[in-house]
């Protein structure tokens, strides 16, 4: 085979769902009865658009899925996300004006210091034990769970994690959506190694 055929072959299998779902970093080991007392939501950045800041799909997804389960459960949120940079608002205030349009009696509390995932979980951890929380009910992207269990794990926290991901489809038709999460598996990947290395 060419060149050019073996990358419209690579490429065509970075399109199926079944493929790209395998290499994603394992999902965390499930802990048992873990009863969540609170719902944390995790940031997925923010995006500026006509002059306003605001929440990019990923977050507005992580959102949607942590306000459904916290009514469900009748829990209260812990939105997590602050600014790497000083200019806006931060992630979880963003997330918390849009909860009060959209969930006006739902209960929520804001973490605006943190600035990755390890600090989502070092700030978030501060603010549920000044509530007696130590049990939780954490809503990120199926690429992140890994990393993030992993974080609030480590500060003695139990997680029962769970994903807030669109689907990609049939796992074996080609998908777009599936090619573009390619990218997130890599980074993934490489912050998995650096938070090894640094943090545990």
């Amino acid at each position: 085979m060419t060149v050019m055929a073996w990358v419209l072959v690579l490429t065509a299998v970075g399109t199926l769902p079944a493929v790209v779902l395998g290499l994603l970093p394992p999902a965390p080991r499930r802990q048992r009865d873990v009863v969540p007392q609170a719902v944390v939501v995790l940031g997925a950045g923010r995006t500026r658009w006509g002059g306003h800041w605001r929440l990019p799909p990923a977050g507005l997804r992580r959102l949607a899925v942590g306000a459904e389960r916290a009514a469900q459960a009748a829990l209260p949120m812990l939105l997590c996300g602050g600014r790497k940079r000083r200019l806006g608002p931060t992630e979880s205030a963003l997330m918390g004006t849009l909860l009060e349009r959209r969930w006006p009696q739902q209960q929520a509390w804001l973490e605006q210091r943190s600035r990755n995932t390890w600090e989502n979980a070092r700030y978030g951890a501060q603010e549920l034990r000044l509530r007696g929380i130590d049990s939780i009910l954490l809503v990120t992207s199926r690429a992140h769970q890994a990393r993030a269990a992993l974080s609030f794990r480590a500060q003695g926290l139990r997680v029962e994690v769970i994903s807030a991901d669109d689907s990609l489809g049939p796992a074996w038709m080609p998908s777009v959506g599936a090619l573009a999460l390619l990218p997130d598996i890599y980074y993934e990947w490489m912050a998995l190694v650096f938070y090894r290395l640094r943090y545990l």
